[in-house]
């Protein structure tokens, strides 16, 4: 699996980026679009929606949103579906903190049990925006 790598991305600009994603749809509760089904491993979040036929659209989840505005490609995050955050984060942003990839795992892991992301924020950075 080739993966392209972002090195330049720092803490700050994850926790940054992640604070402005937030604070633009802090009662918005994740939500894939129906065509996409599940993952092979059962989940129903993804870092990429599709369209029905199957192409890219957009970022998806909160971590693909904030990893696609910091300029990750759609079809890098696309080879992430199924890992968690934390991983996800460590294959495209290897500098990142081990504090900020267990924050914004925790992020995801509030999100994906149907956590508005403003609260799963507080939650996971125990920060409120």
């Amino acid at each position: 699996m080739s993966t392209t790598a972002i090195s330049e991305i720092t803490d700050e600009d994850v926790l940054s980026t992640l604070r402005k994603v937030v604070a633009e749809r802090p009662e918005y509760v994740y939500s894939a679009p129906e065509h996409m089904g599940a993952t092979k491993d059962g989940s129903v979040c993804f870092y990429v929606h599709k369209d029905e036929d199957g192409t890219n659209v957009a970022a998806g989840c909160v971590i693909g949103v904030v990893l696609h505005r910091l300029g990750i490609p759609l079809d890098e995050l696309e080879k992430q579906e199924g890992e968690n955050a934390r991983d996800a984060l460590t294959r495209l942003v290897p500098a990142l903190s081990r504090w900020v990839k267990e924050d914004l795992n925790r992020m995801q892991m509030h999100q994906d049990n149907d956590v508005a992301w403003g609260l799963a924020h507080a939650m996971a950075v125990g920060e409120t925006i």
